[in-house]
């Protein structure tokens, strides 16, 4: 996969992605497990709830870094992006706020869907995942396991730690964390990727590719990314 397609990929993944936790807001029947953990901490350390949502972010970046996941621009700009655009959505009333219960849920279900597909495009620019992704992924390799099992066990890890923090769980709150590790390996799936591995490139490597864009040099072939269009136009899995 090319730069050009590489960065496409990570800038429109942060806006689906985005929209995504938007549905699940709005879907009002509790919040997501990470939501949960960060209102929990902001209940005992009277933090707001932005500022938890930070150090929560941070922590899972350092966890990331120990176990020797790479982490990149892309990295920064998962952390950045979502609540930007998060706020422009609500401020926008693009989604509205559901008032029943399985309207709710299927709304929920939905950004679940939205929220892998984004996850999907910005972790396959390789440029660094985000800290909740990495930190995933950083789980299932020592660990052997399916990054989607990974992702369940972590967002039920969130939710429990919220919970006995003092945050509202509703039956989204479950919902969430039983369904977005199904719905990253089925999207995942779909698309022939495999997080585990694809090689992130990091700071020095992006910097050396952007030199040599600026300097008009011959530019040296980019890391292997799976990409489904590639797949079938080589013959590979369709």
């Amino acid at each position: 996969m090319s730069y050009r397609k590489r960065v496409f990929f990570l800038i429109i993944g942060q806006p689906i992605s985005s929209l995504g936790v938007a549905a699940l807001v709005q879907a009002n029947i509790g919040l997501d497990p990470w939501g949960a953990l960060h209102q929990g901490l902001s209940n005992v350390t009277g933090l707001s709830f932005g500022i938890c949502t930070i150090l929560v972010g941070a922590l899972a970046i350092l966890i990331s870094a120990l176990l020797k996941e790479p982490l990149s621009v892309g990295t920064i700009v998962s952390v950045i992006a979502p609540g930007i655009f998060v706020d422009l959505f609500q401020g926008m009333g693009l989604i509205p706020q559901m008032q029943g219960l399985w309207s709710g849920v299927a709304l929920m279900l939905l950004g679940q869907v939205m929220l892998a597909l984004g996850t999907y495009f910005y972790m396959a620019a390789a440029m660094g995942a985000g800290p909740r992704d990495a930190l995933m992924v950083a789980v299932s390799r020592p660990l052997h396991l399916q990054v989607g099992v990974c992702r369940t066990v972590i967002e039920i890890t969130a939710l429990i730690l919220g919970y006995f923090m003092g945050a509202k769980i509703g039956v989204g709150t479950i919902i969430a964390a039983l369904t977005i590790g199904p719905a990253l390996q089925a999207v995942f799936a779909l698309f022939h990727y495999d997080p585990k591995t694809v090689h992130h490139d990091s700071f020095s490597e992006l910097w050396t590719v952007f030199r040599r864009w600026v300097r008009r040099e011959p530019p040296e072939a980019p890391s292997p990314v799976p990409c489904p269009s590639d797949d079938k136009e080589n013959g590979g899995p369709a």
